[in-house]
């Protein structure tokens, strides 16, 4: 049950962002530098966050209309855009459509009668912004991810972002800074990611990804913050009350995602396709594997 859940990286791995589109030189007016604009729309068959395919919760998985995992359980529109500034500075903004609602989600926190998720469907909005630097062959990235949903209650927080890249790996931490219902605060998302080109324009990509978790936050724990009493044995607090299952761990293996893209012809369009291998979630629950297919236009 989604009583919980990211990057969303931006969303990152576990969600399909799409193609990178075809770069538009700018200008700044003024004394600022040039730099690249880029955009992309998508369509995804399915929206999994960073390898949660099954439930975020700590049992039997209640299902997408249960405001449980994926966050879209049928094909989904998503969009984007990014600039880099030559300096190193980068900015973007990347968003997609959810199958349920945040709002009923976190306004069932304090209104336990709240049974129906499927109203007032979220938007969520991910604005982000950095520097990327070089210091010989390595590269390095800090930035910070702020998520916004339209149709959300207790799901708005900022995530930090540091990477480290030699060559085609790169290596990123993602910590978010705010108790969410998606979320605790301390929660950090790992991930390795390789990158190799292939012929036909072919792109291959193997994204890695692990978790620390912090077991107790205001949204889930072991304890019912509004009332202030704890869970019973083999029960956690999820959102807006204590369910039997597992209960939190410290760490668990998210997920391993491979992935290929291929642009078709001079067209616009990329074609992707990943498959998903499931880790566990926070409540070490098993996620089924996945597959993914996409097709996006850059701009």
């Amino acid at each position: 049950m989604k009583r919980a859940v990211s990057l969303r990286g931006v969303r990152g791995a576990g969600a399909w962002v799409g193609a990178v589109g075809l770069a538009l030189a700018g200008a700044w007016s003024g004394a600022a530098l040039a730099g690249d604009l880029t955009g992309h729309v998508d369509l995804v068959s399915r929206y999994y966050l960073r390898g949660q395919t099954s439930t975020y919760g700590n049992s039997t998985p209640l299902g997408n209309a249960g405001a449980d995992a994926p966050e879209s359980d049928h094909v989904t529109p998503q969009w984007g855009a990014d600039y880099a500034h030559e300096s190193g500075f980068y900015a973007g903004y990347w968003g997609s459509t959810i199958n349920y609602s945040y709002r009923q989600l976190g306004e069932s926190y304090r209104d336990r009668s709240i049974t129906d998720f499927q109203k007032d469907k979220s938007i969520e909005n991910d604005l982000y912004a950095g520097y990327n630097g070089t210091l010989g062959d390595w590269g390095y990235s800090a930035g910070l991810t702020y998520y916004v949903y339209v149709n959300g209650a207790h799901s708005n927080a900022p995530e930090s972002k540091l990477a480290l890249s030699y060559g085609p790996v790169t290596l990123s931490a993602q910590t978010l800074l705010q108790d969410v219902v998606w979320g605790n605060q301390g929660d950090t998302y790992w991930s390795a990611v390789y990158t190799r080109a292939l012929p036909y324009q072919l792109s291959f990509t193997a994204t890695l990804g692990f978790y620390t978790y912090r077991k107790e936050g205001k949204y889930n724990g072991t304890e019912d913050t509004l009332s202030g009493t704890a869970c019973g044995a083999g029960e956690a607090f999820i959102v807006n009350g204590c369910y039997a299952g597992k209960t939190p761990v410290g760490s668990a293996f998210r997920h391993l995602t491979l992935g290929l893209t291929q642009p078709i012809a001079d067209t616009g369009l990329t074609w992707g396709a990943q498959f998903i291998v499931g880790g566990r979630n926070r409540f070490d629950v098993k996620q089924d594997n996945r597959a993914v297919v996409s097709l996006s236009y850059g701009f």
